[in-house]
Order: C-alpha cells, then sequence, then structure tokens
C-alpha cells in the first residue's frame, strides 16, 4: 500500500528572464543507425514545439547529459529550437551521417571549441567531447521523448515447419564490404602509367609512389600501358557525367589490347555505418560504369573507392598499391580503404521490411505506369485496395494506351498525365493537380526507363546515353524529392541487376551506370519518414521482356514471385538486389514434337523461296554499310574469322544489319558465313521479313561460353521507352 501527501509547492527557481546563447550542440545515440534516426525524429518533433530559449536550452542538457552514450552517434548544432529541429529532421531522412563511436578521425590539436565543427567530428565517431560542459548554466532536466526499443517477441514456441506462404518474397540481398588484404606478391611493378590527376598534391605524391614500384609515368595515353585515372570531382557536387563519358571512352579508344585502366574516386561507396548520408550516386554510377566498359572492352581494371579523410599522400600509397596488384595479378577487381583497412565486395542476405497496407485514401504514383511492368504494378496495387491512381508517361496516349487506361479505370480512379520525369517543374505540377484531386500522396513507384541498342561504349556518344540516363538519375532524384517533400510512405525505383553486375553492362553501358546510380539513391535517401527503396531486379518471365535463354536459365522471376519481392520489399530500404533462379521447365505436351516445336535460337527454318539477285545485291550493300558503321572498314572479300570478332561485336552487326535490311538477324550467321558476301547470300536465302514488334535478335554467349546479364536487356532494344522493364 503507497500513501502520498502534498505538503506544499515547491518553491519555484528563478531563472533570467533573458538567455544569450549563440549556438547550441545536440547529441543523439543509440543501439544502431536505424535507432539513432527514429530517435533523431523524435527530438525534431519535441523540439518544435520549444517554448522558448530557456526551454531549448533544458531539451539539450537532457540530451547530451541525461542519455546514456550507445554505440552510433551524430551530432546536430542550431542558434534556437527551429534549427535544430530542422537539422534533426535531416538525420531522420538520412541526409546527414551517423556515426560509430570510437570509429573516427583524430581531432586536431588543439581541438575544435565551435558547434559546427565538434558537430563535424561526432558525426564521424569522435568521442572526446565534454558534453555536461555544453550545457547552458541552470539548465535543467526536462521531457525529451525517449529511446525508441525495437518492438519484437522472444517466446519460444513449439511449432511443426510449415511450408512458406505463396506469397513470401524471393531471396534477397544487399551489397556489403569485407576486410580483405592485397595479396603479398613482389613489389616491383614496372610499367607505363599515365596519370589523369588533376589533384597537384595528389599527382606530386603518386608519381613519386609509382616510381618505388618501378614504373614510368608517361604524357599520354598512347605512351602508357596503364591509365590511373581519379575523379576530380569537388566535395559537395555531384560529378558530370557527360564529362566523365567522354574521358572514359578516349581511354579505352587509346589504350592498347593489353591496356589497363584503374579509376579511383570519393564518396562512391558506403563502406561503414554512418557514410550513406556523404554518398554521391553520380560517382557509384561512374565506377560501375568503369567496370562494365572494361568488361565491354576486355580490358583488365581496378575500382578504388579512397577515403575521403585521408591526406594526399595515403591515398597515393594506396593507388599506387593497388596498381601493383592490378599489373602483377592481372585480375579485375574492385576495392575500398578506410582508415588503412582494405575491403572489398561481399554480400549479406535482407529480410523484407515491415508490411505495407495499401490505403484507399490518398493516392499512388507510378511513373512509365503504361509499360510492361508499371501496368503490372498498378493493377497489384489496386488488388490491394488504391482507390486513386496518377500514372505519368512521356508518351502522349495512343490506341493501346488508351484501351490499357480505359480497363484500369473500370477498377479505380486511374488518371494518365504526359510528363517527362526529368522535367522537375513539370513533375512538381502535375503531382499538384493530383494533390488538389485526391488529398495525400501515398507513395511512388518510378518505372520510367528506356535502353538503347546494343553497342560499345567507345562508339556511342553522350547525346545517346542521356537518353537512357537522364530518366533513371534526374527522374528518380525529382520522384524521391517529392514523395519526401509531401510525406509519401514510400518511394520506390525499379532498377535491375545490370546496376550491380559489370558484365550485365556489356554492350549497355548507359544502362548500366543508370541503375546503379538507382541503387546508390536509396542508399543515401532512405529514412524513417519516408522508406526508399531500389529494386534490382532479373528477368521478369512472361512480362515485358522475354529474356535472353541463356540468362533466364539462371536469373529469373516470374511474375506472381516479383510481385511478391516488389510488395514485400516496399519499406525494406536500400538497394535490394533480386538475383533470381532457374525457371520451372514447363512440361512436355504429347504433342510437342520435333515437327510441331518452334524453332529456338540458332535454329534454321526451311527456306520458303529462293532468293532473287536483287536480294541478294541489296543486302550486299546493307551488309557493307553494316560493317563500315560498326567497324570502320568493309571486309571486302577478307575472311571474317580473320577480323577477331567477339559476341559484343557480332551483336552490334546484327542490330546495324537488322536496322538497314528490316528484317530479324540470327547472330550466329555471322559465325558460320566466311565472307561478308556469303553472309549476304545467308540473309537472302533466310529472308524472315520484319522483326517482330518489341524483340530483338538472340545474342550468343561470349567466347567464354558465358552469357551476359546484359543479354536480358537484348529483346528490348527497339522498344518505345516508357515504362521499359528493368
Amino acid at each position: 500500500m503507497n500513501a502520498h501527501v502534498i505538503v506544499e509547492e515547491p518553491p519555484r527557481v528563478e531563472r533570467g528572464a533573458v538567455l544569450v546563447q549563440d549556438s547550441h550542440l545536440v547529441r543523439v545515440t543509440g543501439a544502431d543507425e536505424r535507432a539513432v534516426r527514429e530517435l533523431a525524429a523524435a527530438y525534431a518533433d519535441r523540439f518544435a514545439t520549444s517554448r522558448g530559449p530557456w526551454d531549448t536550452a533544458d531539451l539539450c542538457h537532457t540530451a547530451n547529459a541525461g542519455r546514456s552514450p550507445q554505440e552510433y552517434v551524430t551530432a546536430v548544432h542550431g542558434r534556437d529550437a527551429a534549427e535544430l529541429a530542422e537539422s534533426l529532421r535531416a538525420v531522420a531522412a538520412g541526409r546527414l551521417p551517423v556515426g560509430v563511436a570510437g570509429s573516427g578521425t583524430r581531432a586536431p590539436d588543439p581541438a575544435p571549441t565551435g558547434h559546427a565543427a565538434l558537430a563535424e567530428l561526432v558525426r564521424t565517431g569522435y568521442t572526446g567531447v565534454d558534453w555536461p560542459a555544453l550545457s547552458v548554466p541552470g539548465a535543467r532536466t526536462t521531457d525529451l521523448p525517449t529511446y525508441p526499443f525495437a518492438p519484437g517477441r522472444h517466446w519460444h514456441m513449439h511449432t511443426e515447419a510449415t511450408a512458406p506462404a505463396e506469397d513470401t518474397p524471393p531471396e534477397a540481398y544487399r551489397a556489403t564490404w569485407r576486410e580483405e588484404a592485397l595479396p603479398q606478391e613482389a613489389q616491383a611493378a614496372p610499367g607505363t602509367v599515365r596519370l589523369v590527376v588533376t589533384d597537384p598534391a595528389l599527382h606530386e605524391a603518386l608519381t613519386a609512389e609509382l616510381r618505388l614500384y618501378g614504373a614510368h609515368v608517361a604524357g599520354t595515353e598512347a605512351e602508357a600501358d596503364t591509365v590511373l585515372m581519379v575523379d576530380a570531382t569537388p566535395p559537395g557536387q555531384e560529378p558530370d557525367l557527360s564529362t566523365f563519358w567522354a574521358r572514359v571512352a578516349k581511354t579505352l579508344k587509346a589504350l592498347p589490347p593489353h591496356g589497363r585502366l584503374l579509376w579511383a574516386a570519393c564518396h562512391g561507396a558506403a563502406v561503414r555505418p554512418g557514410e550513406h548520408a556523404s554518398l554521391r550516386p553520380g560517382t557509384a554510377a561512374q565506377a560501375m560504369a568503369v567496370a562494365a566498359a572494361c568488361a565491354e572492352s576486355r580490358i583488365a581494371h581496378a575500382v578504388v573507392h579512397l577515403d575521403p579523410s585521408e591526406p594526399a599522400e595515403a591515398r597515393a600509397r594506396v593507388l599506387a598499391a593497388e596498381y601493383a596488384a592490378l599489373r602483377q595479378g592481372g585480375e579485375s577487381t574492385v576495392a575500398a580503404h578506410r582508415a588503412g583497412v582494405r575491403y572489398v565486395p561481399d554480400t549479406s542476405p535482407v529480410r523484407p521490411g515491415r508490411a505495407y497496407e495499401v490505403r484507399p485514401d490518398g493516392y499512388y504514383l507510378v511513373t512509365g505506369g503504361l509499360g510492361a511492368i508499371g501496368r503490372r504494378l498498378v493493377e497489384r496495387l489496386i488488388d490491394r485496395g488504391a482507390r486513386h491512381i496518377g500514372i505519368v508517361g512521356r508518351s502522349a496516349l495512343d490506341p493501346g494506351r488508351s484501351q490499357t487506361l480505359r480497363a484500369l479505370a473500370t477498377r479505380a480512379e486511374v488518371v494518365y498525365r504526359s510528363c517527362d520525369v526529368a522535367d522537375a517543374p513539370a513533375l512538381t505540377a502535375v503531382v499538384g493537380e493530383l494533390d488538389a484531386r485526391w488529398g495525400r500522396l501515398r507513395g511512388v513507384v518510378h518505372c520510367s526507363g528506356g535502353v538503347n541498342a546494343f553497342g560499345a561504349m567507345r562508339r556511342r556518344p553522350w547525346a545517346d546515353a542521356a537518353r537512357v540516363v537522364t530518366p533513371k538519375t534526374d527522374g528518380s532524384l525529382h520522384a524521391v524529392r517529392l514523395a519526401q517533400d509531401r510525406g509519401a510512405d514510400f518511394a520506390v525505383l525499379t532498377s535491375s541487376l545490370a546496376g550491380t553486375h559489370a558484365d550485365a553492362g556489356r554492350g549497355l553501358v548507359d544502362y548500366s551506370l543508370a541503375n546503379a546510380y538507382q541503387l546508390a539513391l536509396a542508399e543515401r535517401e532512405h529514412g524513417p519518414a519516408t522508406a526508399v527503396t531500389a529494386h534490382a531486379w532479373p528477368n521478369w518471365t512472361g512480362v515485358g521482356m522475354a529474356a535472353d535463354a541463356g540468362f533466364a536459365a539462371a536469373h529469373s522471376l516470374d511474375a506472381t514471385e516479383a510481385e511478391a519481392a516488389f510488395f514485400g520489399h516496399l519499406l525494406t530500404g536500400g538497394a535490394v538486389v533480386l538475383p533470381g533462379h532457374a525457371p520451372a521447365a514447363p512440361p512436355a505436351s504429347p504433342a510437342d514434337t520435333p515437327e510441331t516445336r518452334e524453332p529456338g535460337p540458332g535454329t534454321r527454318t526451311v527456306i520458303p523461296a529462293p532468293a532473287t539477285g536483287r536480294d541478294r545485291t541489296a543486302l550486299r550493300a546493307h551488309v557493307r554499310d553494316a560493317f563500315l558503321h560498326v567497324l570502320g572498314d568493309d571486309p571486302g572479300d577478307r575472311p571474317l574469322r580473320g577480323l577477331g570478332l567477339d559476341s559484343l561485336v557480332i551483336a552490334e552487326l546484327a542490330t546495324a544489319l537488322e536496322q538497314r535490311a528490316g528484317r530479324t538477324v540470327d547472330p550466329s550467321l555471322l559465325m558460320r558465313a566466311r565472307t561478308a558476301d556469303e553472309l549476304a547470300a545467308e540473309l537472302a536465302a533466310t529472308a524472315a521479313g520484319p522483326p517482330e514488334a518489341g524483340a530483338g535478335p538472340a545474342v550468343p554467349a561470349d567466347a567464354t561460353g558465358a552469357t551476359a546479364l546484359s543479354l536480358l536487356l537484348r529483346p528490348l532494344l527497339t522498344d518505345g521507352g516508357d515504362g521499359v522493364t528493368p
């Protein structure tokens, strides 16, 4: 039994009527990054209700001196409660980093005393701040939100194992990093290196380090067997992708067949906790494009993510060591260096995020929503309860799209607006119209995109590449910002395995670059207020595209699995990679005999009629034009096998022939024909009419027998653009 007696009211503690404080520093700490960002959101709401300077001082004192420090930490500063609340919301949204306590850089001597400088140090994991000393004299403990404990059940339940539900998402993983030292081999690495480094201090230090390995620094690419290129993007800016594209294309053209390329940059990978906020999606996209372009040209390469906190001398030692490893081993690598530790890419399983219930109130926005995948996702949103959906696409409504829209409108209120997602004002205007019509924006699904014809980076101008890149870079950024500004539950970017695997970009480097940007953008922008997720998709069998049989044999999801993955990972956040699996073979039909079976890729069909001499003459001209376009030379009577055609060049020639001859071209003809005249005769004899809409020729595996992941995109090369599937 308890009893409470109030004797008298406590005496009032008089504090100065006016508190003069130029700035405040607030610490937020938790057991993991999620907890820190959730706590920052709660703090922001409380600071926004501050009743004056003394209340703000009390809140800062409570956060800094009244909370136990934990493993993850960040800090914000501001002149008043409003500025502190704004900065805390930036932490909650993932725009400011969270550090691991004790892993940060050492403070300069003398240690900084300004709140802005201290906040920067704390975000890197610095722990040398005397937090109680920062409290305003007379500040008291007050009602600041408590720690956001993670809910979970830990009862031991004895149940029989059951089969997974039909809507259980398929396997997924995240890209992670693990420690791995450089190979311990001989240090000598003689060779000739061309440095493309604009930082004078780094250039000087790197020249000295390379000479220690016995390397000679050359003046031009033509004199070098290795090019070492360091991205020169200033801190706080995104790289100029057009300049990057031209620079790498020029380098690849100049390198000899045995040449090597080492490319390095800062802020292109989130290797350790707390680095996501400083991640530059454009730099991550550059890194993947370099790897894909080198894989395409069969050039040994290394991609190195540097530590931005290290001085030029330390970065020079890292680059010289990676150069020596590339020279000695000859294998292509990707590595990151942080505080003297080397990391290499790895993967870890990722479980679905919390379940999401589609709401009938408000509306959902789907860009590219009349494309194959976009349309399917719109249908599933309606199935799950959405009643208002805005669809955005670049194309005007044609009869086919109009019919699709009318079918959707029988089940929900659906509005289509023609708009380029890369045009921020136009997209904002469309969303403003939908806001006025339906109220709150609940979620954004960004499906817009396109793909160029299969072709080598070194022969593709940036103007052509930009048509693929811009909808997935600028368009993705605009879609995410709209979702965040309007407090949407989620923004989902439909990306591709082409953004995670270098081989996927062979012949489609621009597409690989664009998808890598989306994956990095989701890693940077994901936050507790608006979940931002990018799905790296494999092939969706039966929807949108028919992947090459060699790819689909290992990397496919049927439509039901893909939809389960989409909704299961709607709120997971960051980059979610879905590798797919080998599809089940359909049961054989009794009537499926060799005589009735449809011919597969490379199968020679019955020739319907002999070709005329006029056909052969016209096709010989098309063959000549195709070789001139791709190789810059007409082979004449020379044997084609002596030209060194690899699978990429064969695919390019097949595409060029299709565009000129207006018919499907089996790439195996280019492998079988001995001369250009014989190729023209074969084409005339196997005249199959124009290619089917939306389909392209099959692409053969490369010389090693492995089929590149980019083959899944091959049949889409004639697609119109809006909502191209990943």
